[in-house]
This record gives structure tokens, C-alpha cells and sequence, in this order.
């Protein structure tokens, strides 16, 4: 039987393509991802997760888009082929409280989290809104945002935009009247812990695209944030709200999210 011999150089040849070959498709410092998993009690599609990674690269920060049953979440711990030394996390999911975690260095921690869900009660919260004339004639709803002020320096980043979860949204009667239930932020731990320097956003969008029609700042609580309405342990029976002087351009705001069902 006629037999067919490969060259030795050819065989270390075709080895050494074989190797280059995996190593370029895996990227030579690419790092496993590192994975969230989710309490069975906790809708996937109403987590809101950001979070920070820092190497040789630099500083890259990012969010997870809510997705429908799912048990877990995947952050990629490389960018642009460069392993991660560190990760921050920031979770919020409607009922519990925040969770922070951070992972240093990533490459020797496990690649995944167990996050459990502690009980954040909610709170009543009565409020109206007085808009001027020229804008009572759109269809709005007001969504409410939690600024989580203190997460630049859990991050520790001078500057960028403010970590933010969308935690309610409520259309008011005709009268601008609304009520709704709030996360109670003054029983959340890590809010707590960073001194409540935190607060929550109002705003006006229209029901129809989402647009902003303006932001809207609380007058008549006391010893109140400029940046918003301060997460304080009592509000008055109703909260009165009128735009504030500036554009809503100007504010750290974005298009509708999708975050809240």
C-alpha cells in the first residue's frame, strides 16, 4: 500500500499556524466573563446593573441590558483584548435594596456572584405639578430616577454622568396630581452608608415618543438638594413641582428608558 510521508518543517509549520490561529481568535490577555447570578425571587428584566473596570487600559464603565428570563447576567472582564484588574458593581432591582461589590484583581477571584435580595420597603409619596402654560397641553407621564451621587467615588472617577435607576413612573390626573410608591431609600444600606448623598430626579416626558418635556424640581421642602429631591426620612403631605429655570438640554438626561414595567 502506497503510503505518503509530511515533512517534519512542514508539520511544525502547520503547528505553529494552528497555535497563532487560537491565540488571535481568544485574544492573548482576554480574561473569562464574570457572572452576576440573579435570586429566583427577582424579575431579570427589571435589574439595572453598571459598572466599572479598570487595567492597563484605563478606566471603562458600562451597563447591562435588561433582558427577560434570565438567571444571571455576564460583564466581559477585557477590553480591546486587555485584561481587567478590577471590577465595581452597582445592582438595583425594584424591591430590594442596593448592592454594591467589588472584585480585585480579577484574576484571582472566582468569576461569579451570588447576589441576594434584601427587603427595601416602599414608601407612600403624594406630589403635584404646576407647569406654565405652554406646556400643560402634551400628554406626559413624570418618571422618577434615583441619582446615585456617591457612586463616583465608589467608582473612584472625578467626573462623567451620575449612576442613575429609573424606579417609578406615574401619569398625574388634570389636575397634575399623582401618587406613587417609592422605593424607601433611607432604609437602604448603601445609600445609608455613603451618607445619603444621593437623590431623585423628576421628570416630564411625553406619553407618545418619550421626549423630554421638561425637568421638574421640587418648592416646598425644606432644606432640600439643588441637584433634586434629597432622599429625606418625611416629605410634605404633597410635594409641589415646577419646571426649574434651566433647559431640560442641559440636564444629564437621555432618551426613555425601558427599565421599568
Amino acid at each position: 500500500m502506497r503510503q505518503f510521508a509530511i515533512p517534519a518543517f512542514s508539520v511544525s509549520v502547520l503547528m505553529g499556524l494552528l497555535f497563532f490561529s487560537v491565540k488571535a481568535g481568544l485574544g492573548q490577555n482576554e480574561t473569562p466573563p464574570f457572572e452576576i447570578r440573579l435570586p429566583s425571587e427577582v424579575r431579570s428584566e427589571q435589574v439595572q446593573v453598571r459598572y466599572f473596570l479598570t487595567g492597563p487600559f484605563g478606566g471603562n464603565g458600562g451597563f447591562l441590558k435588561p433582558e427577560p428570563e434570565r438567571n444571571s447576567y455576564l460583564i466581559e472582564t477585557s477590553v480591546n483584548h486587555q485584561a481587567a484588574e478590577s471590577l465595581k458593581v452597582i445592582l438595583y432591582a425594584p424591591g430590594c435594596q442596593i448592592v454594591t461589590f467589588s472584585v480585585a484583581p480579577i484574576s484571582e477571584a472566582e468569576k461569579g456572584a451570588d447576589v441576594t435580595c434584601e427587603d427595601l420597603p416602599p414608601m407612600t409619596f403624594n406630589g403635584r405639578v404646576e407647569l406654565p402654560e405652554a406646556l400643560r397641553g402634551r400628554p406626559y407621564e413624570i418618571e422618577i430616577t434615583y441619582m446615585a451621587y456617591w457612586a463616583h467615588s465608589f467608582f473612584r472617577i472625578a467626573d462623567g454622568a451620575v449612576t442613575s435607576f429609573v424606579v417609578a413612573r406615574v401619569a398625574p390626573d388634570e389636575s397634575g396630581a399623582f401618587h406613587v410608591e417609592l422605593p424607601n431609600f433611607n432604609k437602604d444600606a448603601v445609600t445609608v452608608s455613603h451618607r445619603r448623598d444621593a437623590g431623585l430626579q423628576f421628570m416630564a416626558r411625553e406619553l407618545d415618543t418619550g421626549n423630554i418635556v421638561t425637568l421638574l424640581a421640587p418648592v416646598n421642602v425644606r432644606d432640600n438638594d439643588a441637584r433634586g429631591l434629597a432622599i429625606k426620612p418625611k416629605y410634605p403631605a404633597e410635594v409641589i413641582f415646577k419646571p426649574p429655570p434651566e433647559s431640560p438640554q442641559n440636564a444629564n438626561a437621555g432618551p426613555a428608558g425601558k427599565d421599568v414595567h
